[in-house]
């Protein structure tokens, strides 16, 4: 507002400003007012325009901290503490870019019994969205975090928290930002700041201006959508529509259940979990299993945390044990972990009960495969994911006063509650540039030295489209963060492997995700100075959110610092780079930088990863082929001929080959072409002229 004194953007205690650049805070004030900035020792003064805007460019000069930064304006005095200086990101996308550091508790216990890290630092955007132009200021619309006491000040934009990594902060922090910035400041011993801008299934146009999608000529189902819930009303009416059915759904549905008879068995039918289970309608369905302790277990139980893991669950499901709740989840993704009291276990038998939520007849009830179902003590491991080439953990370990009770197999399931089909929902940030003007406009004057983007699998059903908005996105945001360099380094988080907790897939006709990552690595070659960080061996196959974010965040980092600060001697991925047909067989050569290429050795389901492996042949070659107008999918022997190179042979009688093929699948399976710096050789096709 004009004549108001406020300090915009992302500014605020704890922060970190991007070294050796100019920076800029900037605001409001009455017209003409002097504005006078102090920072490590350096006083800078401006004055408010006729118009009240004001704004400070300056250079904070060399890595280092904490500072303490003083703005006065008139009778407003404020100070911003805890200031660090050093390398600032940008890191963007949908939920494995926002997924936070909580949901990866078990998988990464080391990191949150680390002391406090003042070098690693974010800021969490709070989710907002709106269609009306780019904001300039973070709007309040009660987010809370871990945030340090001190971090906000009069005069300065609502919403603004920055927070270093600690015990206390962890939890909320984006696992992919968090793990590419502490390799990051390792490598470059300096400070680093993470601006979280990320919302979970948002699309790639929802992080598009108005302007940019114009000016592509042929997204006019876009436009369109903006222009209707720009009309005045429209939007408010659509919400209070779809939270009055939600509501009355809602209620029907809690109207019809009812508590079943555990102790009987009449009317539940034997089943196995995991599975899936055709339903005839939504509704609630109830699972019980019998547990039978003795009482040194419950002794054991009883002194130490105890968990029950279920796995994950479609769609949502309320957790009891012996009548006790333990915990429930609204939706389908996040992994079920319940905590559950001590004194709630007895000897003798102990009834664990699952209400779940099916929002639709559509599909099956799920109790995802290769999930862990367990009652546990905390001194007992449990694998917390899939573990699958990299990052695996597979030792079991039974202390003497632990106990470990795997609860997968027999169980028992009723049907409850029978209603009609969940209302549709319609999330409104995922519109065309509605987080793009509220969550990533406010940070367009901080300076930064790149940008992260973590996404892609919201579009995966049209690669030709997320290709052409995917270049026109980097672009904008080159010239968007005017403080950054004009040629802005990006890193591109390749789609790791995901199968939708169905079987896997060893090699597919359509190629599914397999299309999206071949885009992302056509974007990354024609953009310029931009990364791709391959993940292929990164993902769950049954879960679309892993927990490998320490994977994924490290090799992002490894990018960054060749990309963005000339570290030549990292080499990316391998990448295929001629090919050639002869004698039957085709002949790859890869580049791989300042590396070469191992065949690593597949034990099991590819749990272990030995750069050092002396095994030749080679997993994830397929050919699509054409036999008089017939196409199909064949998988291809291949195998290591030398440090560089790979042969893979065409079976005789398969027709043409239309396509060469490596890991062209949503989750192929197993991964063993690697470097010798470990990282995955990427994902490619090659059409057949």
């Amino acid at each position: 507002m004009k004549g108001t004194f406020k300090i915009k953007g992302i500014v605020g205690s704890g922060m970190v400003l991007q070294r050796n650049k100019i920076n800029c805070i900037y605001g409001t004030a009455e017209v003409y007012s002097d504005i006078i900035m102090v920072f490590r020792g350096t006083t800078s003064i401006t004055q408010a325009d006729e118009e009240g805007n004001w704004k400070i460019e300056f250079s904070p000069g060399e890595a280092g901290g904490p500072f303490t930064m003083t703005i006065k304006c008139d009778q407003h005095n404020v100070e911003f503490t805890d200031i660090y200086v050093g390398e600032v990101w940008v890191s963007s996308g949908q939920s494995n870019a926002q997924l936070p550091m909580e949901r990866m508790r078990f998988s990464y216990p080391e990191d949150f019994a680390l002391p406090r890290n003042e070098r690693i630092r974010m800021i969490t955007i709070p989710i907002n969205w709106s269609l009306d132009g780019e904001k300039d200021e973070i709007v309040d619309v009660g987010w809370q975090s871990n945030a340090d006491e001190g971090t906000k000040a009069d005069g300065l934009s609502s919403g603004v928290q920055w927070v270093c990594a600690s015990p206390e902060n962890l939890g909320g922090m984006s696992g992919t930002g968090y793990f590419f910035a502490k390799r990051l400041s390792k490598e470059l011993d300096v400070p680093v700041g993470i601006i979280n801008a990320s919302q979970g299934g948002s699309p790639i146009a929802s992080w598009l201006s108005l302007q940019a999608l114009e000016e592509m000529g042929d997204k006019k189902e876009y436009l369109k959508q903006v222009v209707e819930y720009l009309a005045e009303g429209r939007a408010a009416y659509k919400q209070k529509e779809m939270m009055e059915n939600q509501q009355k759904w809602g209620e029907e549905l809690f109207a019809a259940a009812t508590t079943p008879d555990f102790d009987s068995d009449d009317g539940w039918n034997e089943v196995q979990i995991p599975g899936n289970f055709k339903v005839a309608s939504a509704g609630f369905y109830w699972f019980k299993k019998t547990v039978e302790l003795t009482a040194e277990q419950v002794e054991h139980f009883n002194t130490y945390k105890t968990w029950l893991w279920m796995g994950t669950i479609v769609d949502a499901d309320t957790a009891y044990v012996n009548g006790v709740e333990v915990g429930s989840t609204p939706y389908c993704y996040p992994p079920r972990r319940y905590h559950v009291p001590a004194g709630t276990l007895h000897e003798g038998k102990n009834l664990i009960a699952v209400r779940v939520q099916k929002n639709s007849a559509n599909g099956p009830l799920r109790f995802f495969s290769e999930k862990p179902y367990y009652l546990f003590t905390e001194n007992t491991f449990v694998a917390p994911c899939v573990c699958r080439n990299v990052e695996g953990r597979t030792e079991s370990l039974y202390p003497l006063d632990g106990e470990r009770i795997d609860l997968s197999g027999s169980w028992k399931m009723k049907t409850d509650a029978q209603v009609r089909d969940m209302p549709g929902q319609m999330f409104f940030e995922w519109l065309p540039t509605a987080l793009y003007n509220s969550m990533l406009a406010p940070c367009f004057k901080h300076a930064i030295a790149g940008a992260l983007w973590y996404q892609g699998e919201s579009d995966a059903g049209r690669p030709i489209e997320y290709k052409s908005m995917l270049i026109k996105m980097i672009d904008l945001w080159r010239h968007k963060f005017v403080y950054g360099s004009k040629d802005l380094p990006f890193v591109i988080v390749q789609l790791p492997n995901f199968a939708d907790g169905w079987n896997e897939d060893v090699a597919s006709m359509e190629g599914g995700w397999a299309n999206i990552r071949q885009v992302q690595s056509d974007v990354a070659e024609i953009a310029g100075h931009t990364g791709l960080a391959v993940t292929i061996d990164a993902g769950e196959w049954n879960d679309l959110h892993p927990e490998k974010k320490k994977t994924v965040g490290y090799r992002a980092a490894k990018e960054a610092l060749r990309v963005a600060y000339g570290k030549n001697f990292i080499s990316p991925s391998p990448k295929a780079e001629f090919c050639e047909f002869k004698k039957g067989h085709f002949v790859v050569r890869f580049d791989c930088g300042n590396s070469s290429l191992v065949a690593c050795k597949v034990e099991g389901k590819g749990t272990d990863l030995n750069v050092e492996s002396k095994d030749k042949k080679v997993y994830g070659f397929s050919l699509l082929c054409n036999k008089k107008g017939t196409e199909s999918v064949i998988e291809a022997e291949a195998v290591l001929v030398d440090d560089k190179t790979v042969r893979i042979d065409v079976p005789r009688g398969v027709g043409d080959v239309v396509e060469l093929r490596y890991l062209w699948a949503d989750s192929p399976a197993p991964v063993n072409l690697y470097s010798r710096n470990q990282l995955p050789a990427a994902p490619f096709r090659i059409v057949q002229k």
